[in-house]
């Protein structure tokens, strides 16, 4: 019994230093990077009020420090006796029988990233985030949310470069009505697949394949440029074109690639060719309020990744539930990104109220858990 205190007593001790980090880092971002105080005390109450509606979610085992991507077999059986003792998730100990047995894949293994116990923990944790993701995606208000939702914070960035959105807009439309169009859906899983994408879902696409590959590329961006940015002796301006040139060159010798030339790949590269720019010099350009949004914008993305990936932070006792607490966690981290830029929050568009988290009405909950 001592054993079992003593353990219990360890793991909480670490789940709050962690939280506790967790916190400094939203705050740093929320108050360093804003330039308006009363944007950092919107931003930093809206942070506030998140921990205090964080009460309703069940206590449970947090994501505890962890160096190595890999959890042996013995330490799994640990954490799952410890998790026996601070709470049931039921739906999270079934993905991980299922993750210990080798059924679960993924392109990326970012267990580190999102400070997950090992791979195994992870691949059960992406499991069951993929299907309350495909829950969340069944509703078409709450899709057409996360576009608009997606449009509004992109725009933003292509305005705070002092350019028009318009074209950005034009071709993110196109984009999505090729989405929603049930006939292409056989022809985009094929052109993933070729990507190594092959769960055709929010986190995998968007979250890991889209934004989070995009992170790593401006964090290693080529010899080329950084040599051309690091250069005193160029002018801010030709920095800003020489990014340009290299972005659109890249992308056009990947659209010489393409099998399929009206495709998925290539309403999203069209997409790419007006925002991939933008975001390059953002991130490698002078420190600005372009660079402080596209930083923040960067670290609202990561920070809601590892909440989803937190047994802490969302309900991993069912797939409603968690998906549920993935869609409140977009809408706190929309809102954030909307009022570090000073627009409106998501009050005005129609599937963004709290009224509207019943994902689907119950009897397709029931035959869709059945299924």
């Amino acid at each position: 019994m001592e054993d079992v205190i003593s353990a219990e007593f360890i793991y909480r001790l670490k789940s709050l230093l962690q939280r506790a980090y967790h916190l400094q880092e939203e705050f740093e971002g929320v108050l360093g990077m804003s330039g308006s105080g009363s944007q950092a005390e919107k931003m930093a109450e809206m942070l506030s009020n998140e921990d205090l509606e964080d009460s309703y979610l069940r206590d449970s085992i947090s994501v505890a420090d962890s160096t190595d991507s890999f959890v042996s077999a013995a330490e799994l059986t640990e954490h799952r006796e410890l998790r026996s003792v601070l709470g049931h998730h039921p739906f999270y100990e079934e993905a991980l029988q299922s993750a210990e047995e080798g059924n679960i894949t993924c392109r990326v293994l970012r267990t580190e990233m999102l400070d997950c116990l090992g791979d195994v923990d992870f691949l059960a944790k992406l499991h069951c985030v993929r299907q309350a993701c495909e829950l969340i995606l069944c509703e078409r208000t709450t899709r057409m949310f996360l576009a608009e939702t997606g449009k509004k914070i992109l725009s933003s960035i292509i305005v705070k470069a002092h350019k028009s959105p318009k074209r950005f807009e034009e071709v993110f439309d196109e984009l999505i009505s090729f989405l929603e169009n049930t006939d292409h859906w056989e022809n985009t899983e094929g052109e993933l697949a070729t990507r190594g994408v092959r769960h055709l879902n929010f986190y995998d696409i968007v979250l890991d394949f889209i934004l989070m590959d995009s992170f790593e590329d401006l964090e290693n961006p080529p010899i080329s440029i950084q040599n051309v940015i690091n250069n005193r002796w160029l002018n801010s301006s030709f920095k800003e074109t020489a990014v340009a040139s290299s972005c659109w060159s890249v992308l056009k010798q990947k659209r010489q690639h393409m099998k399929v030339h009206d495709g998925f790949i290539a309403h999203f590269y069209s997409v790419c060719e007006q925002i991939s720019p933008v975001l390059a010099w953002g991130f490698l350009g002078p420190k600005s309020s372009l660079h402080d949004f596209c930083c923040f914008f960067k670290d609202q993305v990561r920070h809601f990744l590892k909440d989803i990936f937190d047994l802490d932070k969302v309900r991993y006792s069912s797939v409603e539930t968690l998906a549920e607490d993935i869609l409140r966690l977009m809408h706190r981290r929309s809102e954030l990104l909307l009022a570090f830029v000073g627009a409106d929050s998501l009050q005005n568009l129609d599937s963004c109220n709290n009224n509207e988290l019943q994902l689907l009405p119950s009897n397709m909950l029931e035959a869709r858990v059945q299924s």
